[in-house]
């Protein structure tokens, strides 16, 4: 990779593989939506402009993408593309966007059993995919069900929005189409799953503050602990600024959250009549037709490359074999 590539971010990654391709210009990813690190993705979406030497179709450029990460062995893949109009911005025209958070609360009738052993079975499945809680607090969801009203329709939410830095002017108002806590369930079961009741945390809207939704999370926590109330939270609405944070609120962490599905409006997808031919399949799809014989050199070559690099780690091993302590030892 070139210096000024990223391979340490989702978009850094995508960038490269679109590299692969050999386009003639540089693919910049354009996110729509930006999460916080450790924040998971089941569905999200971008957009970049794209100049092929070629003819490529959509779905061609989605196999290719994924062939490349799938070498690479991390966790990302596409799942289709589209041409779009050359004014669509994956980011401003979202119309809405939903997030989950999932939590896991310890059982009341198991409180005294982790007292006594300090340490609780978490779900290997469970590892930073959801917040598991093991407080020996009450846990009363219908708490948390009353101040959910509150949250939802154009409301100023700076209260509820993490320290940035960044863009000091920014509007913290925001309309949230719905909240809602239903109960949840582990992605594989177990038997740990026993120990638990978990409790999925839906969100809609068409845009958040930063952190916003994790402080959010805090809150609801503290309500369903009876730590702080529903004037408590009501007065954080009413008096939106960074100041009336309740102090006995800490914000969940990042690793039980999901983006889960955004959604746009059709028209906004819809290409103009005469660019409609450029969605249709084409039978060159590559720029050069590769020959037999260059692809016998091509297979001759990488069985040569391997050879080499099998003899270096084997040279390698025998030199630390040889170099070893105890077969040193032995020798004398």
């Amino acid at each position: 990779m070139l210096h000024n590539d990223d391979p340490s971010s989702v978009q850094g990654l995508l960038e490269y593989a679109l590299k692969q391709l050999q386009p003639l210009n540089t693919p910049k990813l354009h996110i729509s939506s930006r999460t916080d690190q450790g924040v998971h993705s089941f569905k999200s979406s971008a957009h970049l402009d794209l100049e092929l030497p070629y003819q490529c179709h959509p779905n061609k450029l989605v196999f290719q993408v994924n062939n490349f990460l799938s070498s690479c062995e991390v966790p990302i893949k596409l799942i289709g593309a589209q041409i779009v109009p050359n004014d669509f911005n994956a980011r401003a025209c979202a119309k809405w966007r939903k997030y989950l958070y999932r939590l896991a609360v310890l059982k009341p009738e198991f409180k005294d059993l982790y007292t006594e052993r300090f340490v609780f079975p978490i779900p290997i499945t469970e590892e930073k995919r959801c917040y598991f809680i093991h407080t020996s607090t009450d846990f009363d969801v219908e708490l948390v069900k009353n101040v959910l009203p509150l949250f939802i329709g154009t409301k100023d939410f700076k209260t509820f929005m993490g320290k940035s830095g960044t863009n000091t002017d920014l509007s913290t108002i925001r309309t949230w189409n719905n909240i809602e806590i239903v109960p949840g369930r582990s992605f594989y079961p177990t038997e740990f799953d026993k120990y638990y009741n978990y409790w999925d945390i839906h969100v809609d809207a068409k845009s958040f503050l930063y952190k916003q939704i994790r402080r959010t999370v805090g809150i609801l926590i503290k309500v369903a602990q009876k730590i702080i109330t529903y004037d408590d939270v009501k007065y954080m609405f009413n008096n939106p600024s960074i100041d009336s944070w309740n102090t006995k609120v800490s914000t969940a962490p990042s690793h039980g959250l999901y983006l889960y599905d955004i959604g746009y409006d059709e028209k906004d997808l819809t290409l103009p009549v005469e660019n409609n031919q450029l969605e249709q399949p084409v039978q060159d799809e590559s720029p050069v037709e590769m020959t037999l014989d260059l692809k016998k050199e091509i297979v001759k070559q990488r069985i040569e490359n391997r050879r080499i690099s099998l003899a270096a780690r084997t040279a390698k091993s025998i030199e630390k074999i040889k170099n070893h302590e105890l077969l040193r030892s032995v020798k004398k």
